[in-house]
């Protein structure tokens, strides 16, 4: 058992580190659609006029050009690593035929969403831009372990041994409102149908006020989460995504559920998951860093700039 907890904890230290790089990969996308280092100083004489300036402190003007500068001195660098380090994957990949399947990257989304999606390093980001930052990361393990051989019966051993890791539980993405009447629950469940949004209703009456400040959000529970009743579980499962509950009496208090997404359980098969545990066992016996720079040679990377 004690290997077990050991094993998850590792499995749940890889997610985080996923985040984080998702977190920098976020920064770097923001600068390369909006503001690109490249760009600003290109700008400069654009972003110099007056129909670019942003607030007023006084008669003292703050434009773009000063955000931009701002931006550059706090991200610049771990935009322009991060940036490298991902057209280093790319090209490492492509040079050593190196691919990740989409259903890896779906099982990997699934499990990170379910598990940390009220994590800010998720809410600053889309789908489609963590997807990528978790196909970079899984393309650069297979580009680490591209020739290391596993047993295929030390793999089988590991997943008859470790099926938790590779369990989904059935994930509900709720909100909810809490207030303290029937009458007031009723009235929030009047104005919903009226249109109104569930989250500003969340910080306009909900008396939790943990929630009631991200809208409501209580992020992906399941039948492990203990913070929250059962019922809240059994309710949700009788709601279609995009709709709300009736009014459920708890502990002399009034609650409204508002359901946005369903992830269904499932157990991944040893198949789906054999390059996975492949790659987790393989890189346990490596040492080192799993850092892309140690690509940067072969691929050739010349800095510019002081970034490195």
């Amino acid at each position: 058992m004690q290997q077990k907890a050991t094993l998850k904890k590792k499995w749940l230290w890889n997610i985080i580190f996923g985040l984080v790089i998702i977190n920098s990969l976020s920064l770097a996308f923001l600068a390369k659609q909006s503001f690109s280092l490249k760009e600003a100083s290109e700008a400069a004489a654009f972003v110099n006029g007056q129909e670019n300036i942003v607030a007023t402190v006084g008669e003292t003007p703050i434009t773009r050009k000063d955000m931009l500068v701002e931006l550059e001195k706090m991200y610049g660098e771990e935009v322009a690593r991060t940036l490298v380090n991902q057209e280093v994957v790319k090209q490492m990949a492509e040079k050593y035929n190196v691919t990740v399947s989409d259903q890896s990257v779906d099982r990997e989304w699934k499990m990170i969403k379910t598990m940390y999606s009220r994590s800010p390093l998720l809410q600053i980001s889309s789908e489609e831009l963590v997807k990528q930052q978790i196909k970079s990361s899984l393309l650069l393990e297979e580009l680490l372990v591209k020739d290391v051989a596993i047993p295929e019966e030390e793999l089988e051993s590991f997943y008859e041994g470790n099926k938790e890791l590779y369990t989904l539980d059935e994930a509900f993405h709720l909100s909810h409102i809490i207030v303290n009447s029937k009458e007031e629950a009723d009235a929030v469940v009047k104005e919903l149908k009226d249109g109104s949004s569930f989250s500003s209703l969340a910080m306009e009456v909900s008396i939790d006020e943990l929630s009631a400040n991200h809208g409501g959000d209580l992020g992906f529970l399941t039948h492990e989460s203990e913070m929250y009743p059962s019922v809240y579980l059994s309710e949700a499962k009788e709601l279609d995504v995009a709709t709300w509950s009736n009014p459920i009496s708890i502990d002399n208090q009034y609650v409204i559920l508002y359901l946005h997404e369903k992830v269904n359980g499932m157990i991944y098969t040893f198949e789906e998951v054999k390059d996975q545990i492949r790659r987790q066992l393989a890189l346990e016996h490596m040492e080192g860093t799993m850092d892309p720079s140690i690509f940067w040679d072969e691929v050739g990377v010349e800095w510019k700039t002081a970034a490195q």
